[in-house]
């Protein structure tokens, strides 16, 4: 009698385990992804706060990071060869850093922007390897967040859904920075 298994067994063996895989592969990324978001809003919901506090004490918001009293410990000070930020100016935090290289790490590039009608916003931008090219906004005067997704990406779009908590493309917001003055 012959001990062991057949080449066939094995093949199957290997071809289940690829499966699994590749399915926790996809969850992996997935995750990671969602690990990612938690973190800018994490850093827009302080940031705004922070905001918060220098319009009490100055009677104006600022685009400048280090002006913040919760500013990241990367971008506290504006200086020129800053891994984390565009340099002096210090108007964007990059969450994973990578400027000096030149194309900044998987991670946000977060900044604070005003539209037509002076209504102030925190940014979070999706950088790196640009498989995800979506950004996240929040208005200063509200505590609802925005995905706005690159609509030909899909994974864009699966993100900003499963972020949202929404069913289909159609449901997901428009970007509250490209309404006019009336709101429309």
């Amino acid at each position: 009698m012959k001990q062991g298994f057949t080449l066939l067994e094995l093949m199957v063996v290997v071809i289940i385990i690829a499966i699994i895989s590749s399915i926790g592969f996809m969850a992996y990324g997935r995750f990671m992804e969602r690990m990612r978001i938690a973190e800018a809003d994490t850093i827009m919901g302080t940031a705004i706060l922070s905001q918060e506090r220098v319009l009490l004490k100055f009677q104006h918001y600022t685009p400048y990071w280090h002006q913040l009293d919760a500013a990241p410990i990367s971008v506290r000070t504006p200086k020129e060869h800053n891994d984390f930020a565009n340099g002096k100016q210090n108007t964007i935090y990059y969450t994973r850093g990578g400027m000096l290289s030149g194309t900044p790490n998987n991670g946000f590039a977060v900044s604070f922007e005003k539209d037509a009608t002076d209504r102030w916003f925190v940014i979070a931008r999706r950088v790196g390897t640009g498989e995800y090219t979506y950004h996240i906004v929040r208005p200063f005067d509200s505590t609802k967040f925005f995905c706005i997704p690159d609509y030909d990406n899909e994974k864009d779009i699966a993100i900003c859904m499963d972020y949202m908590g929404v069913e289909s493309p159609g449901e997901l917001a428009e970007d509250p920075m490209e309404t006019d003055a009336e709101g429309n």
